[in-house]
Protein backbone atom coordinates (compact mmCIF):
# COMPACT_ATOMS: atom_id res chain seq x y z
CA UNK A 1 0.00 0.00 0.00
CA UNK A 2 2.92 1.97 0.27
CA UNK A 3 1.61 3.32 -3.62
CA UNK A 4 -0.80 5.76 -2.05
CA UNK A 5 1.45 8.65 -2.99
CA UNK A 6 0.65 11.19 -5.20
CA UNK A 7 0.17 10.32 -8.67
CA UNK A 8 2.59 11.38 -11.44
CA UNK A 9 5.03 13.26 -9.31
CA UNK A 10 6.19 16.00 -11.10
CA UNK A 11 10.34 15.87 -12.24
CA UNK A 12 12.20 17.25 -10.02
CA UNK A 13 13.62 19.82 -12.21
CA UNK A 14 14.09 23.81 -12.22
CA UNK A 15 12.02 25.40 -14.29
CA UNK A 16 9.05 23.46 -12.39
CA UNK A 17 5.37 23.72 -14.18
CA UNK A 18 3.05 24.31 -10.95
CA UNK A 19 -0.07 25.26 -13.08
CA UNK A 20 0.12 21.06 -13.60
CA UNK A 21 -0.20 20.20 -9.82
CA UNK A 22 -3.30 22.75 -9.32
CA UNK A 23 -4.69 21.45 -12.64
CA UNK A 24 -4.21 18.20 -11.67
CA UNK A 25 -6.26 18.59 -8.26
CA UNK A 26 -8.52 20.28 -10.27
CA UNK A 27 -9.92 17.88 -12.43
CA UNK A 28 -9.85 15.07 -9.39
CA UNK A 29 -11.87 17.62 -7.52
CA UNK A 30 -14.51 17.40 -10.60
CA UNK A 31 -14.01 13.78 -10.00
CA UNK A 32 -15.31 13.49 -6.95
CA UNK A 33 -18.32 15.72 -7.71
CA UNK A 34 -19.26 13.76 -11.13
CA UNK A 35 -19.75 10.60 -8.42
CA UNK A 36 -21.52 12.81 -6.14
CA UNK A 37 -24.03 13.12 -8.63
CA UNK A 38 -24.42 9.81 -10.10
CA UNK A 39 -27.32 9.14 -7.22
CA UNK A 40 -29.05 12.61 -7.51
CA UNK A 41 -29.45 11.91 -11.82
CA UNK A 42 -30.99 9.82 -14.48
CA UNK A 43 -27.76 9.24 -16.72
CA UNK A 44 -25.96 6.54 -14.58
CA UNK A 45 -28.16 3.86 -14.60
CA UNK A 46 -25.64 1.20 -13.48
CA UNK A 47 -25.71 3.58 -10.00
CA UNK A 48 -26.78 1.33 -7.35
CA UNK A 49 -28.70 4.05 -5.33
CA UNK A 50 -30.61 6.30 -6.81
CA UNK A 51 -32.87 9.44 -5.40
CA UNK A 52 -36.88 9.07 -6.08
CA UNK A 53 -36.51 12.41 -7.75
CA UNK A 54 -33.28 13.03 -9.37
CA UNK A 55 -33.14 16.55 -11.88
CA UNK A 56 -31.92 17.33 -15.16
CA UNK A 57 -29.89 20.06 -14.04
CA UNK A 58 -27.15 17.45 -12.29
CA UNK A 59 -27.46 15.19 -15.34
CA UNK A 60 -25.88 18.59 -17.34
CA UNK A 61 -23.48 18.59 -14.87
CA UNK A 62 -22.15 15.11 -14.63
CA UNK A 63 -22.28 15.68 -18.62
CA UNK A 64 -20.05 18.52 -18.87
CA UNK A 65 -17.55 17.28 -16.37
CA UNK A 66 -17.71 14.00 -18.17
CA UNK A 67 -16.38 15.75 -21.09
CA UNK A 68 -12.67 16.99 -19.90
CA UNK A 69 -12.14 15.60 -16.51
CA UNK A 70 -10.39 12.22 -17.57
CA UNK A 71 -8.56 13.55 -20.93
CA UNK A 72 -6.99 15.98 -18.86
CA UNK A 73 -5.48 13.72 -16.34
CA UNK A 74 -4.11 11.76 -19.27
CA UNK A 75 -2.68 14.45 -21.33
CA UNK A 76 -0.81 15.53 -17.70
CA UNK A 77 0.07 11.75 -17.08
CA UNK A 78 1.56 12.08 -20.41
CA UNK A 79 3.48 14.89 -19.92
CA UNK A 80 5.60 13.94 -16.80
CA UNK A 81 5.95 10.17 -18.41
CA UNK A 82 8.92 10.71 -20.56
CA UNK A 83 11.13 12.89 -17.99
CA UNK A 84 10.74 10.25 -15.66
CA UNK A 85 11.18 7.37 -17.97
CA UNK A 86 14.50 9.16 -18.81
CA UNK A 87 15.75 9.94 -15.38
CA UNK A 88 15.07 6.62 -13.61
CA UNK A 89 15.60 4.16 -16.72
CA UNK A 90 13.37 1.62 -17.69
CA UNK A 91 13.28 -0.93 -14.79
CA UNK A 92 12.67 1.07 -12.13
CA UNK A 93 10.26 3.31 -13.91
CA UNK A 94 7.75 0.46 -14.32
CA UNK A 95 8.53 -0.61 -11.05
CA UNK A 96 7.76 2.84 -9.60
CA UNK A 97 4.37 2.71 -11.84
CA UNK A 98 3.29 -0.99 -11.02
CA UNK A 99 3.89 0.14 -6.95
CA UNK A 100 2.25 2.98 -7.19
CA UNK A 101 -0.80 2.23 -9.07
CA UNK A 102 -1.00 -1.80 -9.64
CA UNK A 103 -0.78 -1.89 -5.97
CA UNK A 104 -3.80 0.37 -4.79
CA UNK A 105 -5.82 -1.00 -7.51
CA UNK A 106 -5.29 -4.18 -6.19
CA UNK A 107 -6.17 -3.48 -2.56
CA UNK A 108 -9.08 -1.48 -3.75
CA UNK A 109 -10.80 -3.83 -5.37
CA UNK A 110 -10.22 -6.83 -3.21
CA UNK A 111 -10.78 -5.04 0.05
CA UNK A 112 -12.83 -1.97 -0.64
CA UNK A 113 -15.44 -2.74 -3.96
CA UNK A 114 -16.36 -6.15 -2.57
CA UNK A 115 -17.36 -4.19 1.01
CA UNK A 116 -19.07 -1.24 -0.97
CA UNK A 117 -20.65 -3.49 -3.40
CA UNK A 118 -22.17 -6.14 -0.31
CA UNK A 119 -23.91 -2.45 1.24
CA UNK A 120 -26.00 -2.00 -1.03
CA UNK A 121 -26.84 -5.79 -1.72
CA UNK A 122 -27.32 -6.19 1.43
CA UNK A 123 -29.85 -3.05 1.45
CA UNK A 124 -31.77 -4.04 -1.49
CA UNK A 125 -32.26 -7.20 -0.19
CA UNK A 126 -33.72 -6.53 2.67
CA UNK A 127 -35.90 -3.79 1.37
CA UNK A 128 -37.14 -6.54 -0.77
CA UNK A 129 -38.19 -9.20 1.92
CA UNK A 130 -35.07 -11.05 0.78
CA UNK A 131 -32.44 -13.19 3.10
CA UNK A 132 -28.80 -11.70 1.94
CA UNK A 133 -25.97 -14.06 2.14
CA UNK A 134 -23.39 -13.47 4.33
CA UNK A 135 -20.44 -11.20 3.27
CA UNK A 136 -17.80 -13.85 3.25
CA UNK A 137 -20.00 -15.87 0.54
CA UNK A 138 -20.16 -12.63 -1.01
CA UNK A 139 -16.59 -11.75 -1.40
CA UNK A 140 -15.27 -15.12 -2.76
CA UNK A 141 -18.18 -15.06 -5.40
CA UNK A 142 -16.81 -11.76 -5.93
CA UNK A 143 -13.15 -13.16 -6.45
CA UNK A 144 -14.51 -15.73 -8.69
CA UNK A 145 -16.18 -13.15 -10.79
CA UNK A 146 -12.63 -11.30 -11.25
CA UNK A 147 -10.89 -14.86 -11.68
CA UNK A 148 -12.85 -15.48 -14.87
CA UNK A 149 -10.75 -12.72 -16.98
CA UNK A 150 -14.23 -11.75 -18.78
CA UNK A 151 -13.51 -10.40 -22.32
CA UNK A 152 -16.09 -8.34 -23.98
CA UNK A 153 -18.70 -6.21 -23.87
CA UNK A 154 -20.39 -4.83 -20.31
CA UNK A 155 -24.06 -4.37 -20.41
CA UNK A 156 -24.17 -1.44 -18.05
CA UNK A 157 -27.67 -1.12 -18.16
CA UNK A 158 -28.51 -2.23 -14.78
CA UNK A 159 -26.76 -2.26 -11.81
CA UNK A 160 -23.76 -5.13 -11.67
CA UNK A 161 -23.53 -6.88 -8.84
CA UNK A 162 -19.96 -7.73 -8.37
CA UNK A 163 -20.40 -11.85 -7.92
CA UNK A 164 -22.68 -11.83 -11.29
CA UNK A 165 -20.44 -9.36 -13.71
CA UNK A 166 -17.05 -7.61 -12.35
CA UNK A 167 -17.02 -3.91 -12.73
CA UNK A 168 -14.06 -2.44 -11.42
CA UNK A 169 -15.82 0.94 -11.16
CA UNK A 170 -13.29 4.28 -10.81
CA UNK A 171 -10.53 1.79 -10.53
CA UNK A 172 -10.58 1.52 -14.02
CA UNK A 173 -8.49 4.81 -14.13
CA UNK A 174 -5.85 2.99 -12.52
CA UNK A 175 -5.47 -0.07 -14.71
CA UNK A 176 -5.96 2.25 -17.83
CA UNK A 177 -3.20 4.47 -17.15
CA UNK A 178 -0.80 1.86 -15.71
CA UNK A 179 -1.36 -0.20 -19.77
CA UNK A 180 -0.50 3.61 -20.92
CA UNK A 181 2.72 3.67 -18.87
CA UNK A 182 3.88 -0.21 -19.83
CA UNK A 183 2.73 0.73 -23.71
CA UNK A 184 4.98 4.00 -23.54
CA UNK A 185 8.08 2.05 -22.16
CA UNK A 186 7.32 -0.29 -25.07
CA UNK A 187 7.52 1.87 -27.53
CA UNK A 188 10.49 3.83 -25.87
CA UNK A 189 12.57 1.07 -25.89
CA UNK A 190 11.61 0.05 -29.29
CA UNK A 191 12.32 3.33 -30.37
CA UNK A 192 15.60 3.45 -28.97
CA UNK A 193 17.01 -0.03 -30.25
CA UNK A 194 15.85 0.27 -34.58
CA UNK A 195 16.10 4.34 -34.11
CA UNK A 196 19.02 4.27 -32.28
CA UNK A 197 18.01 7.43 -30.44
CA UNK A 198 20.21 8.94 -27.93
CA UNK A 199 18.48 9.46 -24.28
CA UNK A 200 18.01 13.06 -24.60
CA UNK A 201 15.72 14.92 -21.31
CA UNK A 202 14.24 17.29 -24.57
CA UNK A 203 14.49 18.59 -28.27
CA UNK A 204 16.96 21.34 -28.84
CA UNK A 205 15.30 24.70 -28.49
CA UNK A 206 11.38 26.20 -28.40
CA UNK A 207 8.35 25.75 -29.88
CA UNK A 208 6.46 28.69 -31.37
CA UNK A 209 3.23 29.04 -30.60
CA UNK A 210 1.93 28.66 -34.10
CA UNK A 211 3.47 25.42 -34.13
CA UNK A 212 1.07 24.53 -30.89
CA UNK A 213 -1.62 25.62 -32.95
CA UNK A 214 -1.34 23.65 -35.86
CA UNK A 215 -0.31 20.50 -33.72
CA UNK A 216 -3.39 21.04 -31.94
CA UNK A 217 -5.38 21.40 -35.79
CA UNK A 218 -3.99 17.78 -36.42
CA UNK A 219 -4.33 16.32 -33.40
CA UNK A 220 -8.19 17.36 -33.25
CA UNK A 221 -8.25 15.92 -36.55
CA UNK A 222 -6.86 12.78 -35.35
CA UNK A 223 -9.48 12.33 -32.77
CA UNK A 224 -12.44 13.31 -35.10
CA UNK A 225 -11.44 10.23 -37.14
CA UNK A 226 -11.34 7.68 -34.25
CA UNK A 227 -14.11 9.21 -32.40
CA UNK A 228 -16.46 9.01 -35.76
CA UNK A 229 -14.90 5.37 -36.62
CA UNK A 230 -15.80 3.87 -33.55
CA UNK A 231 -18.96 5.78 -33.17
CA UNK A 232 -20.08 4.53 -36.53
CA UNK A 233 -19.02 1.24 -36.58
CA UNK A 234 -18.49 -0.35 -33.42
CA UNK A 235 -20.48 1.29 -31.09
CA UNK A 236 -24.31 2.80 -31.49
CA UNK A 237 -25.12 6.87 -32.03
CA UNK A 238 -26.44 7.63 -29.26
CA UNK A 239 -24.43 9.92 -27.40
CA UNK A 240 -24.42 8.38 -23.65
CA UNK A 241 -23.56 4.88 -25.52
CA UNK A 242 -19.35 4.97 -25.26
CA UNK A 243 -19.23 0.92 -25.51
CA UNK A 244 -17.98 -0.26 -22.10
CA UNK A 245 -15.19 -3.33 -22.50
CA UNK A 246 -13.68 -5.54 -20.07
CA UNK A 247 -10.19 -6.66 -21.32
CA UNK A 248 -9.57 -9.84 -19.10
CA UNK A 249 -11.66 -7.78 -16.02
CA UNK A 250 -8.07 -6.58 -15.56
CA UNK A 251 -8.46 -3.49 -17.76
CA UNK A 252 -12.18 -1.81 -18.52
CA UNK A 253 -12.76 1.37 -20.51
CA UNK A 254 -14.95 3.06 -22.75
CA UNK A 255 -14.38 2.28 -26.36
CA UNK A 256 -15.10 5.62 -27.71
CA UNK A 257 -13.23 7.22 -24.95
CA UNK A 258 -10.35 5.14 -25.21
CA UNK A 259 -9.72 6.69 -28.78
CA UNK A 260 -9.63 9.66 -27.19
CA UNK A 261 -7.53 9.01 -23.72
CA UNK A 262 -4.62 7.11 -25.98
CA UNK A 263 -4.00 10.36 -28.03
CA UNK A 264 -4.42 12.74 -25.09
CA UNK A 265 -1.66 10.63 -23.63
CA UNK A 266 -0.13 10.92 -26.74
CA UNK A 267 -0.37 14.45 -26.80
CA UNK A 268 1.26 14.87 -23.45
CA UNK A 269 4.43 13.11 -23.96
CA UNK A 270 5.10 15.27 -26.87
CA UNK A 271 4.05 18.11 -25.64
CA UNK A 272 7.19 17.68 -22.99
CA UNK A 273 9.46 16.30 -26.23
CA UNK A 274 8.50 20.03 -27.56
CA UNK A 275 8.66 21.59 -24.66
CA UNK A 276 5.60 23.19 -24.41
CA UNK A 277 4.74 25.92 -21.91
CA UNK A 278 8.62 26.59 -21.61
CA UNK A 279 9.86 29.87 -22.37
CA UNK A 280 6.61 31.63 -22.47
CA UNK A 281 4.91 28.90 -25.04
CA UNK A 282 1.28 27.97 -24.54
CA UNK A 283 -2.06 27.28 -25.46
CA UNK A 284 -2.97 31.25 -26.41
CA UNK A 285 -5.37 33.34 -24.27
CA UNK A 286 -8.03 31.91 -22.10
CA UNK A 287 -11.20 34.27 -22.82
CA UNK A 288 -10.22 32.68 -26.82
CA UNK A 289 -10.40 29.04 -25.82
CA UNK A 290 -13.32 30.24 -23.43
CA UNK A 291 -15.83 31.31 -26.42
CA UNK A 292 -14.87 28.64 -28.71
CA UNK A 293 -15.44 26.17 -25.85
CA UNK A 294 -18.90 27.98 -25.48
CA UNK A 295 -20.13 27.69 -28.72
CA UNK A 296 -19.30 24.14 -29.22
CA UNK A 297 -21.15 23.32 -26.28
CA UNK A 298 -24.10 24.80 -27.02
CA UNK A 299 -23.44 23.04 -30.27
CA UNK A 300 -23.35 19.72 -29.61
CA UNK A 301 -25.87 19.50 -27.23
CA UNK A 302 -28.23 20.91 -29.58
CA UNK A 303 -27.12 17.98 -31.75
CA UNK A 304 -27.15 15.44 -28.44
CA UNK A 305 -30.56 16.67 -27.48
CA UNK A 306 -31.68 16.49 -31.04
CA UNK A 307 -30.77 12.84 -31.77
CA UNK A 308 -31.92 11.48 -27.96
CA UNK A 309 -35.44 13.16 -28.50
CA UNK A 310 -35.69 11.81 -32.50
CA UNK A 311 -36.96 8.05 -33.12
CA UNK A 312 -33.96 7.72 -35.73
CA UNK A 313 -31.29 9.70 -35.70
CA UNK A 314 -30.59 11.31 -38.86
CA UNK A 315 -26.70 10.55 -40.84
CA UNK A 316 -26.15 14.24 -40.71
CA UNK A 317 -26.57 14.45 -36.87
CA UNK A 318 -25.12 11.61 -35.85
CA UNK A 319 -22.09 13.21 -38.15
CA UNK A 320 -22.40 16.26 -36.71
CA UNK A 321 -21.96 14.79 -33.16
CA UNK A 322 -19.10 12.70 -33.94
CA UNK A 323 -17.20 15.44 -35.25
CA UNK A 324 -18.27 18.23 -32.41
CA UNK A 325 -17.87 15.99 -29.24
CA UNK A 326 -14.25 15.50 -29.89
CA UNK A 327 -13.41 19.44 -30.56
CA UNK A 328 -15.25 20.25 -27.90
CA UNK A 329 -12.83 17.92 -25.50
CA UNK A 330 -10.21 19.52 -27.11
CA UNK A 331 -11.70 23.25 -26.45
CA UNK A 332 -11.99 22.30 -22.77
CA UNK A 333 -7.99 21.13 -23.15
CA UNK A 334 -7.32 24.84 -23.87
CA UNK A 335 -9.77 26.64 -21.61
CA UNK A 336 -8.16 25.04 -18.79
CA UNK A 337 -4.40 24.78 -19.64
CA UNK A 338 -4.26 28.50 -21.18
CA UNK A 339 -5.79 29.49 -17.79
CA UNK A 340 -3.94 28.00 -15.61
CA UNK A 341 -0.70 28.43 -17.20
CA UNK A 342 -1.17 32.32 -17.33
CA UNK A 343 -3.39 32.79 -13.88
CA UNK A 344 -2.78 29.47 -11.61
CA UNK A 345 1.12 28.71 -12.41
CA UNK A 346 2.20 29.97 -8.47
CA UNK A 347 2.28 27.38 -5.39
CA UNK A 348 0.67 28.28 -2.08
CA UNK A 349 -0.68 26.02 1.12
CA UNK A 350 -3.19 25.71 -0.06
CA UNK A 351 -2.66 24.36 -3.67
CA UNK A 352 0.88 22.53 -2.32
CA UNK A 353 -2.03 20.42 0.11
CA UNK A 354 -4.07 19.73 -1.91
CA UNK A 355 -1.92 18.52 -4.78
CA UNK A 356 -0.07 16.82 -2.46
CA UNK A 357 -3.17 14.45 -1.78
CA UNK A 358 -4.73 14.17 -4.84
CA UNK A 359 -4.04 10.67 -6.17
CA UNK A 360 -5.12 9.53 -2.22
CA UNK A 361 -8.58 11.31 -2.63
CA UNK A 362 -9.22 10.17 -5.64
CA UNK A 363 -8.58 6.36 -4.08
CA UNK A 364 -10.61 6.83 -0.81
CA UNK A 365 -13.56 9.56 -2.51
CA UNK A 366 -15.59 6.34 -3.65
CA UNK A 367 -16.06 5.16 -0.24
CA UNK A 368 -18.34 8.04 0.36
CA UNK A 369 -19.75 8.84 -2.68
CA UNK A 370 -21.36 5.40 -2.37
CA UNK A 371 -22.15 5.79 1.01
CA UNK A 372 -23.42 8.94 1.60
CA UNK A 373 -26.49 8.80 -0.38
CA UNK A 374 -27.45 5.88 1.42
CA UNK A 375 -27.28 7.41 5.02
CA UNK A 376 -29.63 10.52 3.46
CA UNK A 377 -31.99 8.19 1.69
CA UNK A 378 -34.57 8.55 4.65
CA UNK A 379 -34.58 12.01 3.92
CA UNK A 380 -37.30 11.60 1.35
CA UNK A 381 -39.17 15.28 1.23
CA UNK A 382 -35.18 16.87 1.22
CA UNK A 383 -34.23 18.95 -1.98
CA UNK A 384 -32.00 17.12 -4.39
CA UNK A 385 -29.54 19.68 -4.97
CA UNK A 386 -29.10 19.68 -1.15
CA UNK A 387 -28.87 16.65 -0.89
CA UNK A 388 -25.92 16.60 -3.63
CA UNK A 389 -24.36 19.29 -2.42
CA UNK A 390 -24.07 17.99 1.04
CA UNK A 391 -22.47 14.50 -0.95
CA UNK A 392 -20.54 16.36 -2.57
CA UNK A 393 -18.70 18.60 0.53
CA UNK A 394 -18.63 15.98 2.67
CA UNK A 395 -16.99 13.52 0.16
CA UNK A 396 -14.38 16.44 -0.54
CA UNK A 397 -13.68 16.96 3.57
CA UNK A 398 -13.64 13.77 4.51
CA UNK A 399 -11.54 12.55 1.28
CA UNK A 400 -8.62 14.78 2.03
CA UNK A 401 -8.89 13.77 5.97
CA UNK A 402 -8.34 10.34 5.24
CA UNK A 403 -6.15 11.14 2.73
CA UNK A 404 -3.85 13.43 5.00
CA UNK A 405 -4.14 12.01 8.53
CA UNK A 406 -4.43 8.20 7.43
CA UNK A 407 -3.52 7.19 4.12
CA UNK A 408 -0.78 9.30 3.40
CA UNK A 409 1.27 9.11 6.98
CA UNK A 410 -0.38 4.90 7.92
CA UNK A 411 -0.49 3.08 4.31
CA UNK A 412 0.25 -0.08 6.28
CA UNK A 413 -2.20 0.62 8.82
CA UNK A 414 -4.77 1.56 5.85
CA UNK A 415 -4.24 -1.94 4.07
CA UNK A 416 -4.43 -3.85 7.78
CA UNK A 417 -7.59 -2.07 8.65
CA UNK A 418 -9.29 -2.74 5.83
CA UNK A 419 -8.21 -6.34 5.68
CA UNK A 420 -9.78 -6.86 9.54
CA UNK A 421 -13.05 -5.29 7.97
CA UNK A 422 -13.21 -7.79 5.32
CA UNK A 423 -12.84 -10.45 8.08
CA UNK A 424 -15.18 -8.97 10.83
CA UNK A 425 -17.80 -8.86 8.53
CA UNK A 426 -17.29 -12.04 7.30
CA UNK A 427 -17.27 -13.39 10.58
CA UNK A 428 -20.73 -11.68 11.67
CA UNK A 429 -22.71 -11.53 8.41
Amino acid sequence: MEGLVKMNQTSETTNRLVFFDNLRYLMILLVLIFHSGASYGSMVAFWPFHDANPTELIDIIMILFDVFTMTILFFIAGYFSLPSLQKKGGRRFLEGKFKRLGIPWLVVVVLVLPVLDYIHYYTQSVDSGLQPRGYATHWWLSMKSIAELRVGWMNMSEYLDMTEHFYQRYMWFLSLLLLFFVAFWLLYEVRKKWAKVSERSVREGTTSNRCIYVTLSLFGLLTVLLFASVKFFITSPDPSDMGWFSLGSLIQFQLAKLVLYAPYFGLGVYAYYRKWFANGKDFGRPWVWGLICFLLMVATMLVARSMSRAAEPSLGLQFAFAVLYPIWTLSFLGVFTAFSVRRWNRSTPFNRELAANSYNIYLVHYVFVMTLPLLLSNWSDGPVLVKFGIVALLTVLLSYGISRYMVKPYPRLVTIGLAGLSILLAVFT
